[in-house]
């Protein structure tokens, strides 16, 4: 955390997505239905070890691990919260005190914190309980997250249009003759879906799914905030885990990456099919990315 954009924020105050807790003694409900409000509305950060008047009164130095661990166990918990999160707490020394950032992104699904839905409303987290409210907090999350939204402001310059000698190549290795190796890349991304109409302003443009499957990382991020994959590897400690991998790039080179950190923790044993020596490992890991 840059210090001066933190001076910046305790100045501000709190506000819709940013929140201020004290952290003396860790983090407590009111911690949890914050960062519930928070997935459920456009995100935000909390800031663990801060006063509501935005003075920093810190959390304890030797605390702050065990802290951070509950809170990333919490999030794991589906009794607790439902579905389940992954977040990556951080801490940080302002003032000679500890500060704890969390870093919630907005959430593509409504969720429950103890089985009850929370909203952001201004600074204030809101239990929702009456259907009509319940039923408004589906409604905004699937209009805000479907692969076939239009952009007509994303351009060719937004997209990574150099990705498409690699597309081809897999389409080539895997259907022989496949139309797509003699079409452009304009003539591919409407053959796959890529840009479309909306069917209410009739505008034609790249859709969600083109963001994310082609999209320069920083349109991603504006268009998709939410949008990442988080790997978890558990072998020995899998109350938490040994190894993570956050992934934020497209679609095309997140497989790629993938991959690898799949690899890097799987044995691949010797096996043999059809007489022809076989990774048995690449297979299974290239399935288990896929899906």
């Amino acid at each position: 955390m840059d210090e001066k954009e933190f001076k910046s924020i305790l100045k501000t105050g709190e506000t819709t997505t940013v929140e201020f807790k004290r952290g003396k003694e860790g983090a407590k409900d009111d911690t949890y239905e914050t960062i519930c409000s928070f997935l459920n509305r456009f995100g935000g950060d909390l800031y663990l070890g801060v006063e509501d008047n935005g003075a920093v009164s810190g959390v304890p130095h030797g605390s702050v691990h065990n802290f951070i661990t509950n809170i990333i166990n919490m999030f794991g918990d589906p009794n607790i919260i439902s579905p389940t999160v992954h977040l990556s707490p951080e801490s940080f020394e302002y003032d000679g005190k500890y500060v704890i950032r969390i870093h919630v992104p907005a959430s593509s699904e409504p969720h429950t914190y103890k089985r009850a839905y929370y909203d952001r409303i201004g600074s204030s987290d809101i239990r929702v309980k009456s259907t009509s409210a319940i039923t408004s907090l589906f409604m905004r999350k699937l209009d805000i997250h479907t692969e076939e939204k239009v952009y007509p402001n994303i351009t060719d310059g937004d997209l990574r249009l150099d990705l498409f000698p690699r597309i081809r190549i897999w389409v080539a290795t895997r259907h022989k003759d496949h139309p797509w190796e003699k079409m452009t890349d304009k003539e591919i991304i409407r053959s796959a879906g890529l840009y479309s109409v909306d069917p209410e302003t009739k505008q034609w443009g790249y859709n969600l799914a083109a963001v994310l499957l082609l999209g320069k990382d920083e349109i991603i991020k504006r268009i998709c905030p939410a949008y990442r994959t988080d790997a978890l590897f558990r072998k020995v400690n899998v109350d938490r885990y040994d190894d993570r991998l956050v992934v934020e790039t497209n679609l095309i080179e997140s497989y790629d990456i993938l991959i690898k950190f799949a690899l890097k923790h799987l044995l691949d044993k010797f096996h043999l099919e059809d007489n022809k020596s076989f990774s048995l490992c690449g297979a299974i890991v290239r399935e288990m990315i896929a899906v």
